[in-house]
């Protein structure tokens, strides 16, 4: 469909429609990025090294009266 079509079927809108066609436009671009997107792992990779803090198996002060 050509843009310019587009345009003007969105010119003859009342203002509250044309919002409406931005939003869905915006709602469109989001879910295409989405799609693109890879999949995240869990973890940190930065060259080639994986970063773990030094005190991940430590219990943290607010669970140390249940352990």
């Amino acid at each position: 469909m050509p843009t310019d079509l587009l345009i003007k079927e969105v010119e003859g809108l009342p203002q509250d429609c044309v919002q409406e066609v931005y939003d869905f436009i915006m709602f469109l671009k989001f879910k295409n990025n989405i799609v693109k997107k890879k999949k995240r792992t869990a973890g940190v990779w930065k060259n080639d090294k994986f970063f773990m803090a030094d005190d991940f198996d430590a219990t943290p002060e607010c669970f140390k009266e249940y352990v």
